[in-house]
């Protein structure tokens, strides 16, 4: 796989199609694994990419080297996705919380490091706590960046986070008490 080097940014300020090109094929794998991530669906998440490149090519004036491009392209393709969420909603979002503090425990990252584990929760919650966890879990924004993404509060990230924390804590304690 081809490595990333910044000058394809410049290269496709300029309309470069190659540039466009060699940016597509050197990204999109990333972007497509957190879309499909969230979403589950194949077909969904070659849509997405495909709008998020688009909508890449599109603000590439807005993007700017104090950032890393990747992250920058993610945050497009998160935006995109929520936004898909949001459209094709089936579930009914979870009602505001009350305001509560959360303590995330040290030992919860070594649980966390099991990838069945992970897949078993995200297989269990609906796009949007999937997305919320992806982002705080894989990604690692804080609840405040998530919070803008989502249009909710820093709390309402945390109780998502909370639960599935306590989900991931009670699979962890059937997968022991079923090995033993």
């Amino acid at each position: 796989m081809e490595n990333w080097d910044e000058g394809i940014i410049d290269e496709m300020k300029q309309g470069n199609a190659i540039a466009f090109e060699r940016c597509y094929r050197i990204i999109s794998p990333q972007i497509f694994t957190v879309i499909y991530k969230v979403c589950r669906n194949h077909e969904t998440a070659q849509e997405l990419l495909q709008d998020t490149f688009i909508d890449i090519f599109e603000s590439l004036y807005c993007y700017t080297s104090k950032q890393s491009f990747l992250a920058w392209a993610k945050r497009i393709a998160f935006n995109n996705t929520l936004n898909f969420i949001k459209r094709n909603s089936r579930m009914v979002l979870m009602e505001e919380l009350p305001q509560e503090s959360f303590e995330i425990e040290c030992d919860l990252t070594k649980q966390l490091i099991d990838s069945q584990l992970i897949e078993s929760l995200l297989a269990k919650v609906t796009e949007v706590e999937r997305l919320i966890l992806w982002l705080f879990i894989v990604e690692q924004y804080n609840h405040e960046e998530i919070a803008v993404l989502v249009s909710k509060t820093p709390s309402y990230s945390k109780s998502i986070v909370s639960r599935a924390l306590k989900r991931i804590r009670l699979l962890q304690e059937v997968k022991d008490h079923a090995y033993k």
